[in-house]
């Protein structure tokens, strides 16, 4: 591992190196522009304006380039690095840097508003101690209608979610449904399910929990569980929802986060690295907390 992160760090290096360049024509050429744009405006000379205008668009090609790569950079980190790491901890990897949990699945579980517009990206797949899981990054969006003052309706998408989405899949298949949405539970389908408290002020506090029967609430939310529900919301920012239906477990994470993302002005190190693997040691965490491995879910 250390040679292989000495030689990403040697290709970060160039790559920074090429965008810094670029940068700098670009800013060089930008500056060259506004002056003979600004000096032919006031001497009403033509030519000098419009050799400022081909300055800004050179410019512009220069700071495109640039970003370019940046884009290297990220593609490089996906193919070479990412599915390294996963494979040291997990079964049977998959790894889709463009690739999702389809929106039908998310859909599914009734525990969020549906968008007008969705994109996701960093498909994982694997298996850890015998639980297969998928997740993925996810940004679901809404249309939102805005007048102004002349009446014109202008359209906006606008997102409301924006982080990632597991699916833990366990042997045994449940007859029945338990949902847990952090805040009031507003965009959860509650048809046919029942609403109930748990003797945790503070987590009836954060959640709201819908089942298709107490019984079946009380049987998977334990004490421990609370425990691991409260310490995994402290963890992030924004909310979580939760939907254990069939033999899957859903987690949504809406907490405006990319993740499995490096820049390029970061140094790759172990020590850096330890960071990056935290967006990975979240999901087998999950499995080994919540016990998915065990009888209660075989």
């Amino acid at each position: 591992m250390n040679e292989k992160l000495k030689t990403l760090e040697s290709k970060r290096l160039q790559l920074l190196k090429a965008r810094g360049k670029d940068i700098k024509v670009a800013l060089i050429v930008l500056l060259g522009a506004l002056i003979f744009t600004f000096i032919g405006v006031s001497t009403e000379i033509m030519a000098l304006i419009v050799v400022g205008v081909i300055g800004s668009i050179v410019a512009l090609v220069f700071f495109g380039k640039s970003s370019t790569h940046a884009s290297k950079y990220r593609k490089l980190i996906k193919n070479e690095l990412i599915h390294l790491l996963l494979e040291e901890q997990f079964d049977n990897v998959v790894y889709e840097p463009n690739s999702h949990i389809s929106i039908d699945r998310i859909n599914g579980t009734g525990t969020i508003k549906r968008p007008d517009r969705f994109h996701g990206e960093d498909y994982i797949k694997g298996e850890y101690k015998g639980v297969t899981f998928e997740v993925s990054d996810v940004d679901l969006k809404e249309r939102v209608e805005t007048r102004d003052s002349k009446g014109n309706v202008h359209v906006s998408y606008q997102t409301y979610f924006k982080g990632r989405w597991y699916i833990y899949k366990y042997q045994k298949e449940f007859k029945e449904v338990l949902k847990i949405v952090e805040g009031r539970g507003s965009y959860a389908n509650k048809k046919n399910l029942v609403k109930f408290e748990t003797e945790s002020m503070a987590f009836n506090k954060k959640f709201d929990i819908f089942a298709s029967s107490k019984e079946f609430g009380f049987y998977l939310i334990t004490s421990s569980m609370l425990e691991k529900l409260l310490e995994l919301e402290a963890l992030h920012r924004g909310s979580i929802v939760y939907c254990y239906q069939r033999n899957e477990l859903h987690i949504g994470v809406n907490d405006r986060k990319d993740y499995m993302e490096f820049k390029i002005k970061t140094p790759i190190s172990e020590e850096t690295l330890d960071v990056f693997k935290g967006d990975i040691d979240l999901i087998p965490a999950i499995i080994n907390e919540f016990r998915l491995d065990s009888s209660k879910f075989k």
